[in-house]
């Protein structure tokens, strides 16, 4: 027995896209993301147009039972901020500085003291720091990020879709 699930149209994931901000994008995975143990995803369900965060551990299945694309992943071995860009260039030096005062000390995340101690928001900053890779690697052209975003869609719906899969009886 088939079962139907009901999805959004082409219009209205047009509209849900359109409404997000390279934050929306961003925020949820980072917020489902834990460095070496889980993939931060952000998600957009197809069967209601919601927008989320999905975590998965290495070795976990993803939901199974709902039907999404991927709008955005940071994968867990993967550190999406490089300590360079995360700083003004006279933090970064200041930054150097403190983390070389005492070389023998392991500090697991020293980046995180340091910012308690110069007053820096690093959530906000990181946020503001993947919003704005984002943006500028998949979203300065819209047309083309949408375009990649409705092919993921059809390939979700219709098992055989692929717009540039070539077949032997195409040939």
């Amino acid at each position: 027995m088939n079962e139907y699930v009901e999805v959004i149209g082409v219009e209205h994931l047009k509209t849900v896209l359109s409404s997000l901000t390279p934050e929306d994008i961003v925020k949820p995975a980072l917020d489902n993301w834990i460095s070496g143990i889980k993939t931060g995803h952000t998600i957009l369900n197809l069967e209601n147009g919601s927008v989320y965060g999905l975590g998965v551990e290495l070795n976990q299945l993803p939901l199974g039972d709902e039907i999404y694309i991927e709008l955005y992943t940071i994968k867990s071995g993967e550190n999406p901020i490089i300590e360079e860009e995360f700083f003004s260039k006279r933090e970064y030096e200041e930054f150097l500085e403190f983390s070389s005062d005492d070389p023998c000390e392991y500090i697991p995340d020293i980046i995180s003291e340091f910012c308690e101690i110069k007053g820096i928001d690093e959530y906000e900053r990181k946020i503001g720091l993947l919003a704005y890779n984002f943006e500028k690697e998949e979203m300065e052209n819209y047309n083309m990020w949408e375009s990649k975003i409705l092919n993921k869609y059809y390939d979700a719906i219709y098992e055989d879709h692929n717009p540039f899969k070539f077949t032997q009886s195409s040939m």
